[in-house]
């Protein structure tokens, strides 16, 4: 399956937002120092723009208005869509997946000609019922946040894009810009993924940006996507207090990478680890001989005693059970160990298994119904 329709594993989106700031010439900077970074990281990157048409985004009697603060900034920061072309292309250069979030429907149609990788849906669009319509539309992975959102409007749209098969993911954010610690409900994300099992869950952030400690519990939490606003304070240019610098981005990552590292596997159980089960053996008690023993006798509760420590390839207490069955093969001496140097071992426990599989298909051939209390005794006549 293609990136053009599956979003990765450990995905790391870098939002540029309007920190190109309407300069062309500083946003290709700002995507190549970006770019040197994430190069030394084994994941996988996006590189995050925004698209408003703003003609017909901001209302006709609100154009030009630099009295309020957010048309005065998209005004300012404008640019052309060759401008965003040539943005594209450095970012694909750089070697990122290319992503945008619209915040209107014909910057969907933009989105389509760019044939730019991945869609982004903005927390205050999660419920823009017309604009998430037009997104459907599209063959694009969706990565949507869900800061403010009401748990019914999430389940809405969560099921809106499970019953179109879309390929998509939410993530968990908080809309303050910078969000306080105390506002970051990291274990959002541990909701999130028992309420949809199904569903990839990340983590977009909005904290101090000098932090590395979020990063590295999203990841021990199970969060698999990754976003952070990013900019280049310049002599020209400043940074808001939410965005972060390559060199943060570096550290930012480098927690990532150190976090997945010691949180390791959680697919499947991990392979025995040799050093781990020499030690652990040595930990365990020993099987004992309670008397004398002669060859032929069985071991059993009333002739053997467990005892530390345990000596090398020595049977112990671990390996005792009412599945396994022990003969002396030869005399045994009182309080010599139990191995399987004079003694032998017999496993009955896939043969037990395989006679309660027999018994268990019996029953509901027959349509017998067994208390979920019944025990099964297994008997041998000759």
């Amino acid at each position: 399956v293609s990136l053009k329709n599956k979003i990765p594993e450990n995905l790391f989106t870098l939002e540029m937002a309007n920190n190109h700031m309407g300069d062309i010439e500083h946003g290709i900077h700002v995507i190549k120092s970006f770019g040197e970074i994430c190069k030394k990281y084994p994941f996988s990157f996006a590189f995050k723009l925004q698209y408003r048409q703003l003609d017909s985004f901001i209302h006709p009697n609100m154009q030009g208005r630099e009295d309020v603060p957010y048309i005065k900034r998209f005004s300012e920061t404008r640019l052309t869509r060759d401008d965003f072309d040539v943005l594209v292309n450095e970012i694909r250069n750089q070697g990122f997946l290319t992503m945008s979030t619209p915040f209107d429907e014909e910057s969907v149609d933009m989105i389509e000609s760019q044939d730019l990788d991945i869609i982004k849906i903005a927390s205050c669009s999660f419920g823009d019922w017309p604009l998430l319509e037009r997104i459907n539309q599209t063959n694009k992975p969706i990565i949507a946040s869900t800061a403010g959102a009401s748990i019914e409007l999430i389940d809405q749209v969560v099921s809106y894009l499970t019953h179109r098969q879309k390929e998509f993911a939410i993530l968990h954010c908080v809309g303050e810009y910078p969000t306080p610690d105390e506002n970051m409900h990291i274990s959002q994300i541990d909701f999130f993924k028992q309420r949809y099992p199904n569903v990839r869950i990340g983590f977009s952030t909005h904290e101090d940006t000098s932090n590395t400690d979020f990063i590295k519990m999203a990841v021990a939490k199970g969060a698999t996507i990754f976003e952070k606003h990013v900019a280049v304070q310049t002599d020209k240019y400043g940074i808001n207090k939410y965005s972060a610098t390559p060199e943060q981005v570096d550290l930012w990552l480098e927690a990532a990478l150190y976090a997945k590292k010691v949180c390791g596997e959680a697919a499947l159980r991990l392979p025995i680890n040799l050093k781990e089960a020499q030690s652990l053996q040595s930990l365990r008690r020993g099987v004992f001989a309670k008397d004398n023993l002669k060859q032929g006798d069985f071991l059993t509760n009333d002739n053997v005693f467990f005892a530390f420590p345990p000596e090398d390839a020595q049977f112990t207490a671990n390996d005792w059970s009412k599945y396994f069955s022990y003969q002396a093969k030869e005399d045994i001496s009182i309080n010599e160990a139990i191995s399987s140097n004079n003694s032998i071992q017999k496993d009955s426990r896939e043969q037990v298994w395989d006679i309660v599989k027999k018994a268990r298909k019996i029953l509901k051939e027959s349509n017998v119904v067994i208390p979920g209390s019944a025990e099964l005794e297994i008997s041998h006549h000759y």
